[in-house]
């Protein structure tokens, strides 16, 4: 059974080139630098929005417009189609195949066909699905449509949106299923399928397949229409469990209907730009675009107010005005592991007892008050076992107090760039301007120039990092005691291969920096060797399987902390960098080490993962 495309209508107009008139003067924080004046809205896109709204919904400050009517001032924002916040959710459509931040990138035989076009049959070969056949997914394509579906066992459903697939992680896929009992014959919300397709290792995983087949028979819980009692009472809600933070703004509360769907109402897209229309689906399945993803607003808070004032600056949020934490809290928001509150009903911030989401610029209550904790821990209690944790790793190191100079995270990832990480590409430091890359160390030292172990830095040598290489290399080997080549493929003293090791996991083991910033010494892998053991910086950047330094070989098995391994390359990495160590003494009064193993043994300080897998 296959679903008849449904018509998309785009309220108001194809966006076109205009030309941008002068406007009110907006403040030098919130302009996008001298060379470009501001502007103001175009008459036909304010007429396309006071169509949409009354001036009284406009005013009030609580309308999302979506990014394109920011990028009509702010043209230099335009990038934001092409940075990873906004391409997470996005429509697959057969001209952006094998596309990487556009379409459905699964091509697990790299035989240049995606898996759906192909008419992959996990019924015909080996995988992780074996124990469903002969109910595995197949998947396939429909090119009259251009529409995706996957096939388990009598029942077909539509593949409507893909998360992920940027070149980096992972993509999955979120249905729409064929049921009984609703006037369309079909779900509102969107289910996440059991398929997951991990980009690095070209791998098909399954992702929760419990809530699509039975755990203990394997055969599939649905038929070829299940009643939609069923589907929302078992099925696996994007809406519960993970669009808060994929999405800007809740246009109405969070609710259940009366079959028991979870359902988000997003606010709807009035312009969709033709070379970006995969970045607007209809979520809500009301046959509108819709304003999902990170946008603009979800950072400066809804646009309308901004708007109508004519680029009012006291009607938007300008993030570069806030302090610290109120900065900090921006990204807060979604780089967390959560439940919200107080009954923990959706994994993400919400206050789902009045049924409010926390707004940038209007609510004045913390964002830690829409939530409660639910992170993923290594039995130390401060290294992220889980991604999307950065927030609680930031304030578990001393990066936001530090004495030397308060860390903001959008010092360090721009929200307004592209690329792997969003890093940014250039500091501003009084009148100097660094270049500035992870793997050359210069996104660190830029800052850390001229005091601790690098006093004898200058900004000015890193602003210059080929002609000062050498002395920057020097300088660097004497603290980590190892050569100098950030930049080769083995990370040898880059800066972020010890302080920001990959502990965490997203799609496999393990792809997910931490940022606490502390190292991870080995006598943590000792330490919790009753709890299973936990990674060290050491082997998990290097020692374990790129360099055998001590003649133990490579680690056969990298999921693991507590094999004889693991407890062998700890000792001897104790020896350089443990008590007494002969490079790092983590029994020194002064170790920052030190501190982190005194917080780790703290009684109580480390709480189990929480069983129930609330997040997505």
């Amino acid at each position: 059974m296959k679903k008849v495309a449904s018509l998309i209508i785009v309220i108001g107009l194809l966006m076109v080139p205009w030309a941008a008139a002068e406007g009110p003067a907006l403040r030098a924080s919130h302009r996008a630098g001298p060379s470009e004046p501001p502007a103001e809205l175009p008459a036909d896109m304010m007429v396309t929005l006071k169509n949409l709204y009354t001036t009284e919904e406009l005013e009030e400050g609580l309308t999302y417009v979506g990014d394109e009517f920011c990028i009509a001032c702010h043209s230099w924002s335009a990038i934001t189609h092409e940075v990873k916040h906004r391409q997470a959710l996005r429509i697959p459509m057969g001209a952006n195949t094998l596309i990487a931040g556009k379409g459905v990138v699964a091509d697990y035989d790299q035989n240049g066909v995606d898996d759906f076009m192909q008419g992959l049959d996990f019924n015909e070969i080996d995988s992780v699905f074996d124990p469903y056949k002969p109910n595995a997914p197949i998947l396939s394509y429909d090119a009259g449509t251009d529409t995706y579906w996957m096939t388990i066992g009598e029942l077909t459903v539509q593949v409507v949106i893909t998360q992920g697939g940027t070149g980096d992680w992972k993509q999955r896929y979120l249905t729409q299923i064929p049921v009984t009992g609703t006037p369309s014959g079909w779900t509102r919300d969107n289910y996440v399928s059991p398929l997951q397709f991990n980009e690095k290792t070209f791998e098909w995983v399954a992702y929760h397949p419990e809530h699509w087949w039975d755990p203990d028979t394997f055969e599939p819980n649905f038929g070829p229409e299940p009643a939609i009692a069923d589907v929302a009472a078992i099925g696996r809600s994007y809406s519960k469990r993970c669009i808060g933070c994929h999405t800007t703004g809740f246009r109405e509360s969070m609710s259940q209907d009366d079959n028991g769907e979870w359902i988000y109402r997003p606010w709807p897209a009035s312009l969709v730009p033709p070379d970006y229309k995969e970045q607007y689906p209809d979520y809500d399945h009301d046959g509108i675009p819709d304003i999902v993803n990170i946008g603009c607003e979800a950072c400066h808070g809804p646009g309308s107010a901004h708007i109508l004032g004519g680029g009012d600056p006291d009607e938007i949020l300008a993030p570069s005005e806030l302090d610290t934490f109120e900065s900090n809290e921006i990204c807060q928001q979604c780089h967390v592991r959560t439940a919200s509150v107080p009954d923990g009903t959706y994994g993400y911030p919400y206050r789902d007892d009045v049924g409010e989401n926390w707004i940038p610029g209007r609510t004045e209550a913390p964002v830690s008050d829409f939530y409660s904790e639910h992170a993923g821990w290594w039995p130390d209690g401060v290294t992220s076992k889980q991604h999307h944790q950065q927030y609680e790793d930031l304030y578990n190191s001393s990066k936001p107090t530090y004495v030397y100079h308060e860390v903001k995270c959008v010092e360090c990832h721009s929200p307004h760039k592209g690329g792997k990480h969003m890093v940014v590409t250039r500091i501003e430091d009084d009148g100097l301007r660094i270049t500035t890359e992870n793997d050359n160390n210069t996104l660190c030292l830029a800052c850390h120039a001229t005091h601790g172990a690098f006093e004898e830095l200058t900004k000015e040598m890193v602003a210059e990092y080929e002609e000062n290489e050498v002395e920057i290399g020097a300088i660097v080997s004497a603290h980590s005691n190892h050569p100098y080549g950030p930049e080769r493929s083995m990370g040898l003293g880059r800066c972020s291969k010890c302080h920001m090791p990959k502990t965490a996991k997203s799609a496999i083991n393990y792809d997910i920096h931490g940022h606490t910033y502390e190292v991870v010494p080995p006598e943590k892998t000792l330490m919790y060797q009753a709890d299973g053991g936990m990674p060290n910086s050491c082997a998990v950047s290097c020692h374990s399987q790129k360099v055998n330094s001590f003649g133990l070989g490579y680690d056969p098995d990298i999921s693991v902390w507590n094999a004889p391994f693991d407890v062998d390359l700890a000792e001897d990495l104790e020896v350089f960098f443990g008590p007494g160590g002969l490079w790092w003494d983590t029994e020194h009064e002064e170790s920052a080490t030190k501190r982190a193993l005194d917080i780790a043994a703290v009684p109580g300080s480390y709480t189990p993962n929480d069983t129930e897998d609330i997040s997505n």
